[in-house]
């Protein structure tokens, strides 16, 4: 499993390399990279279950409030994914603070507050403690969303770091991003693979699907998590975080 992992870790070193282009010892950063990190920056995930004749018009209304929200200065970046052969259409968000969320008009960037989060723990197959959302990456994207037992968050973190040391042993592995609602009812995975068949493999392991039965078990959720694959279709930042990145 250690060469695995060691394999796919280094893949992903060269496939960076590749997007980054250095000239006098600085690296040239790409403008549409979301990054997700641990911290107290808030984030906010929204899935719209909708039929399947609408997703592309629901995915369009997104990228065109993404782009009118470019100048709000509150709000730091936003992804949107559409399930692959699902209707579900999934927004998530980065907010400078919990004030900048209260202060901003509602649209469909603005989550409910049951969908907001914050980013508890970032695993990344390189093992920096940071990863990102973009589309020049060319990565498969799921994402579970966890219902949780009452006050079962904490163990729930302890529960997901044992089940990604199990996960990121498997050919593929990018990363597993891990948000737990500011009310503690729910938690939810960003994870990354190399493709899509790397992630479809991993159901064929025994270790790992007993992985997350144990936490059932456990009694810290009380059933499998919801699970849609996504395509990784827009990342848009404000034009605060552009001109960040590209100083």
């Amino acid at each position: 499993m250690q060469d695995e992992t060691t394999s796919t870790s280094e893949r992903y070193k060269d496939a960076s390399a590749m997007t980054k282009r250095v000239t006098g010892g600085s690296v040239e950063r790409k403008s549409h990279a979301l990054t997700l990190a641990p911290g107290e920056r808030l984030s906010g995930l929204s899935v719209f279950q909708i039929d399947q004749p609408h997703q592309h018009t629901l995915v369009q209304l997104a990228e065109a409030t993404a782009r009118q929200a470019r100048a709000d200065a509150g709000i730091h970046g936003c992804a949107i994914f559409r399930a692959i052969g699902q209707g579900d259409v999934a927004v998530f968000t980065q907010w400078l603070n919990q004030s900048a969320y209260d202060q901003a008009e509602p649209t469909l960037l603005k989550p409910p507050e049951q969908d907001l989060y914050q980013i508890a723990l970032v695993d990344h197959i390189s093992g920096q403690r940071a990863s990102r959302l973009a589309i020049e990456d060319g990565l498969f994207h799921f994402i579970n969303v966890f219902r949780l037992m009452p006050s079962k968050s904490d163990d729930f973190v302890h529960y997901f770091q044992r089940l990604t040391h199990i996960v990121r042993a498997q050919p593929g592995y990018v990363s597993a991003n891990l948000l737990i609602s500011l009310d503690g009812r729910h938690a939810a995975n960003i994870g990354q693979f190399q493709t899509r068949q790397d992630f479809q493999a991993i159901f064929r392991k025994p270790r790992v699907m007993m992985g997350f039965a144990q936490g059932v078990l456990r009694r810290i959720v009380p059933g499998p998590p919801r699970l849609r694959q996504y395509d990784l279709v827009t990342v848009s930042l404000s034009d605060t975080t552009r001109m960040e990145q590209t100083r």
